[in-house]
């Protein structure tokens, strides 16, 4: 009987399990179909192709399901996620990644690989290239860079490639010494990267994506105390370099869809915090009350985040008209801050270029270039590139709250280079969405010494995230995409220009060819991200995922690689390259270093740092 009733509790109990099973397998299918489902009703249109900036339904096979629900609830898919329900949003998740979404998982990163690094060492060597253009200046240029010259260029090789965990695109820019890299990743992880093999020494977890480059300050020897840097949800950090323990936290902004994407600088004492918004793609939405963010400016003081100062773009925004849906709109806003401000030491000033109005009236100080005192966050002078541009995503998309001005959308995403001409004169250089560069004069309050067309510009450049310059040529690249009508003129020129920064005369010209092959992400030969250079060389990396360096004399192409492959499992994780956005080359000692990977605009996505080297040595 003993055996019996064992045999017979076994049986049920297989019973339930199976019971169990299968009702968890109909559980599933049901959530898949249910994701399905909602996915076609409030994604499909954009993601299927008819919505250029956003992601390939292909691309979502590769994001963990956790980056798809907090899209959908507060980053940049929430309009389309005030639709769904908590539920639904996991559904959608679950149904283009294949994958469940556990709230309960400790998410954890560990790596398959070993550093060299001994946990009580100290960092010993100093930056060499910090920030987003290199120093303060944001000039991009490494004067004293003589480990690659146009005699070994065409022996670059890899010498290693780490993959970020759980990453569709990479674009945050290496800072480095000889000994580490830092940088930071698409889920918000900070790394400290060992320069002889590219394992990690430690890491530090953010809020949100980081998208800029990390600013190091520094000892009196150069050598990196603190780590400053901006999250996408609107936090500035100051970490230590050594450890990796977080030393201060704040938020810069109390608008709900502030961000941090350009990469903020220090001076001094002073960090300098750049502050853009979402909220150009919330307005798309049809009961949305257009628009309340405005673009800002936030000194901190780096050792303790204390506040010192704030500079708004815009007045506070207020009542205007109701939109022919009935939404109340507001007005001014916008004029946010996308890019790296700029130092000039000389004069107490901060440069910094701004975008487009989000809602009528256009100001002032949308499409210009601000100098603002480093003490006070005074705005000391202003120069407008481009008038009455108000615009934003109801403009593509023919919905309501599309301002009266319908602007071309010409950001100055690139920042404002600050550099000393043959002749010995300080000049700001600018780069616009909409082809146009500038030359400025920092002694006359921005007054115009000379302009000159690049590109056919439009929506998505144009120049679009930075120019480099010697003091003698400003390199210039440019993307010039097909579907940047209508708002394109003359000609289009994707690839790489030089420029006289003395007159903007045309030095000489680069028009890349097309080397793409059929995929099902978008390709083409244009330069979108930031450019490098040395002495000798120019580099940049394409929107085809193609990375070049070219003759500084006469632009002839020496070296090229195509990054848009598979690297193999590197540092545990598979490694992937894929189009080149926005983040620029950064050149040390004879060592290249680039990101690749990008799922935005129906790009080609990717999750990978290279460091190349000669011969890979």
């Amino acid at each position: 009987m003993k055996y019996r009733k064992t045999f017979f509790s076994t049986s049920l109990s297989l019973i339930f399990l199976s019971s169990l099973c299968l009702s968890q397998e109909t559980q599933d299918t049901e959530n898949f179909l249910d994701g399905q489902t909602q996915y076609q009703l409030f994604c499909a249109e954009c993601h299927e192709g008819a919505l250029l900036e956003a992601p390939r339904r292909a691309a979502f096979e590769l994001y963990p399901p956790k980056r798809i629900v907090d899209s959908l609830e507060y980053g940049v898919m929430a309009t389309s996620g005030m639709a769904l329900t908590r539920k639904q949003k996991r559904n959608v998740a679950y149904y283009l990644t294949g994958k469940q979404l556990n709230e309960d998982r400790t998410e954890s990163v560990s790596f398959d690989c070993k550093s060299g690094f001994n946990t009580n060492a100290k960092l010993k060597t100093a930056v060499l290239w910090n920030g987003w253009g290199g120093e303060i200046t944001n000039t991009r240029h490494q004067g004293d860079e003589f480990g690659l010259t146009k005699n070994n260029v065409a022996q670059l090789a890899l010498k290693w490639a780490f993959a970020f965990p759980g990453a569709t695109r990479a674009r945050s820019q290496p800072v480095v010494t000889e000994e580490i890299t830092f940088i930071g990743s698409q889920e918000g992880n900070i790394y400290a990267l060992d320069n002889s093999s590219g394992c990690p020494w430690w890491t530090f977890s953010a809020d949100a994506e980081v998208r800029g480059a990390i600013y190091v300050a520094t000892n009196q020897h150069g050598v990196p105390e603190t780590l400053l840097f901006g999250d996408f949800a609107g936090s500035a950090y100051a970490v230590d370099a050594q450890s990796g323990k977080l030393i201060w936290k704040r938020p810069v902004h109390d608008h709900p869809q502030a961000t941090i994407t350009g990469s903020v600088i220090g001076y001094e004492n002073t960090l300098i915090v750049p502050v853009s918004s979402l909220e150009v793609l919330l307005a798309a939405r049809v009961s949305y009350p257009c628009c309340t963010f405005r673009g800002a400016v936030v000194a901190l003081n780096i050792k303790t985040g204390e506040e010192l100062w704030r500079t708004y773009t815009t007045d506070k925004p207020q009542p205007t008209i109701l939109s022919t849906a009935g939404t109340q709109q507001f007005g001014p806003s916008g004029a946010p801050i996308w890019s790296s401000p700029t130092i000039d030491s000389k004069r107490g000033l901060v440069y910094v270029g701004t975008g487009e109005n989000y809602s009528s009236p256009a100001n002032g100080y949308s499409d210009a270039v601000l100098a603002i005192d480093l003490t006070s966050g005074d705005i000391i002078w202003s120069a407008q590139l481009t008038k009455d541009d108000a615009w934003n995503g109801a403009c593509s998309r023919g919905t309501p709250n599309c301002p009266e001005e319908d602007g071309p959308d010409y950001d100055i995403g690139a920042s404002p280079i600050l550099t000393r001409d043959v002749n010995g004169r300080d000049v700001i250089l600018v780069g616009q969405k909409s082809g146009m560069v500038y030359a400025l004069d920092p002694d006359k309050n921005g007054e115009l010494i000379w302009e000159q067309r690049a590109g056919s510009g439009g929506t998505m450049g144009g120049i679009h995230y930075g120019m480099s310059t010697d003091g003698e040529k400003l390199f210039v690249g440019v993307s010039d995409l097909p579907t940047n009508n209508p708002y394109n003129y003359g000609p289009a020129h994707p690839g790489i220009h030089a420029l006289d920064v003395q007159t903007g005369e045309v030095l000489w010209r680069n028009d890349l060819p097309n080397k793409c092959t059929e995929s099902q992400f978008l390709c083409w030969q244009g330069i979108s991200a930031a450019v490098s250079s040395t002495p000798e060389l120019v580099f940049a990396g394409g929107l085809d995922g193609i990375l070049r360096a070219f003759d500084s004399t006469d632009g002839s192409t020496l070296w090229e690689t195509n990054t848009r492959r598979s690297f193999g499992i590197r540092n545990g994780i598979e490694a992937t390259g894929g189009s080149i956005e926005a983040d620029g080359p950064v050149i040390m000692n004879g060592k290249l270093f680039i990101t690749t990977g990008y799922e935005k605009w129906g790009e080609a996505p990717g999750n990978t740092l290279l460091v190349y080297s000669i011969n890979g040595e």
